[in-house]
């Protein structure tokens, strides 16, 4: 389970910094008006927003999966037998 995680993780990350790197605002031109320039802002601001709460929400699955995975394990340690002692 543990592998499989690591490799969600990483793709998960990869997609956050593609995603939000489009929140950039890299243009050819400077914007001519106070209006053009407003747009160009809010829509890079709305990218950002969203990647911010993509990462939260990732936060937030990650966190319920591994307090799962502790509970798990707690009623599987304490549903074995303990072992024979050997003489």
């Amino acid at each position: 389970m543990q592998k499989v995680m690591t490799v969600v993780r990483t793709l998960f990350l990869i997609f956050v910094v593609g995603f939000t790197g489009r929140g950039l605002t890299v243009f050819w031109s400077v914007a001519r008006t106070f209006d053009e320039q407003y747009a160009r802002c809010s829509a890079s601001l709305s990218i950002l927003e969203r990647g911010a709460w993509l990462a939260i929400a990732w936060i937030a699955l990650e966190t319920a999966v591994g307090w799962w995975m502790v509970a798990r394990g707690r009623t599987a340690a304490s549903q074995a037998k303990p072992a024979a002692p050997q003489a």
